[in-house]
């Protein structure tokens, strides 16, 4: 199988969060838990969202003591909710931020690229509901060939304008277009 990743157009966001709130509705995740999280950059009026990027090596399933992490066929990084106690080990590893504590239930929550909606054919909650095409979800190898630009540049431009990490530690699945 193909791996799959995500695609942040930056110079398409408007930074409306539909993203952010349709990951949310469809998880019927706590309301203290935000598993696609947008950051806004007021010196150059743009915006980042960013979910898991189901990276190549995942320091989330490193991290998880109780093998709560699996890697799927198409390389989506996927959590056994159940198995999870709670230790935030992977909240801690994932340089991204992306893993979610709940206070509420005391839990770990990550995306999943909207498995269940992808076994039904359809694409990511976050990128159905994306009014400007931001987001963009499929073969990974396909999208860095759509934007072979932004393959260096786009980790540089959210390393400075968010103070994201590079890409070297986990080879996350995920092209990032920057703003400019």
């Amino acid at each position: 199988m193909k791996k799959l990743g995500f695609v942040f157009n930056a110079a398409r966001c408007n930074g409306c969060g539909a993203c952010a709130i349709a990951c949310k509705e469809e998880k019927g995740v706590p309301d203290d838990v935000w598993m696609r999280r947008r950051y806004e950059n007021p010196h150059e009026s743009s915006y980042l969202t960013m979910n898991c990027a189901h990276c190549e090596k995942p320091a989330c399933l490193a991290a998880c003591p109780v093998k709560a992490y699996a890697k799927d066929a198409d390389g989506l990084v996927i959590q056994d909710h159940g198995k999870c106690i709670g230790c935030k080990a992977c909240v801690t590893a994932c340089p991204w931020g992306v893993p979610a504590y709940s206070e509420t239930d005391k839990k770990v929550h990550k995306c999943d690229a909207c498995a269940p909606r992808l076994a039904k054919g359809l694409p990511p909650a976050c990128v159905a509901a994306c009014p400007c095409g931001a987001i963009e979800f499929g073969p990974i190898e396909e999208l860095r060939a759509k934007y072979p630009d932004a393959v260096v540049k786009g980790f540089a431009w959210a390393a400075a304008a968010f103070g994201m990490p590079g890409p070297e530690r986990t080879d996350p699945n995920l092209v990032i277009v920057p703003f400019k």
